[in-house]
């Protein structure tokens, strides 16, 4: 704990708590997450809820606002990947779909799920569980990707074009 304490600033301790949050916490909660006062973490907690980091919810609790993650990482996308990336990584995912559908004998993932419950050996159920898991993940990321190639133009031309000479901030 030490090196967190000693490496990083009290601000950026409270956003890396705050904005990883699975589920909603107090201040106080990640006051102490943070090893950081209460006063100093509520004020880093209320600067993320200004700047539209994180929500409030009625009983006081932080949690990061899934609306704004959801554009930072189609904007994150379209800024470090071009179009011909993007459409292999569709790609890749229809051929770990199809992989799934005929090693499982399933054409969906609720089909897989329903093999949960036949007679299999434990390592097998665990197997399929995490390839449910997986499929249901590359499922959501394809539609995230098919999202942000609809965006690309926009985004682009919001950059007038820009795009390629351009980086997000720690990339490449």
């Amino acid at each position: 704990m030490d090196a967190w304490t000693d490496s990083t600033t009290a601000r950026e301790r409270v956003e890396t708590v705050a904005t990883t949050l699975s589920q909603p916490r107090t201040a106080n909660w990640i006051a102490d997450q943070a090893e950081v006062t209460w006063d100093t973490a509520k004020k880093h907690l209320d600067d993320l809820v200004e700047s539209g980091a994180l929500l409030v919810t009625d009983s006081d609790e932080y949690v990061p606002d899934p609306t704004r993650a959801y554009f930072d990482h189609l904007r994150e996308l379209v800024l470090t990947n071009d179009r011909e990336e993007l459409r292999g990584e569709l790609e890749a995912i229809a051929d770990r779909i199809k992989e799934w559908q005929t090693a499982y004998v399933v054409e969906s993932p609720d089909e897989l799920e329903a093999t949960l419950a036949d007679d299999h050996p434990p390592e097998e159920i665990r197997e399929r569980r995490r390839a449910l898991r997986r499929w249901e993940n590359s499922r959501q990321s394809r539609d995230t990707i098919q999202t942000a190639l609809r965006l690309y133009d926009d985004i682009e031309s919001l950059t007038d074009g820009v795009l390629g000479n351009t980086r997000l901030e720690g990339t490449g």
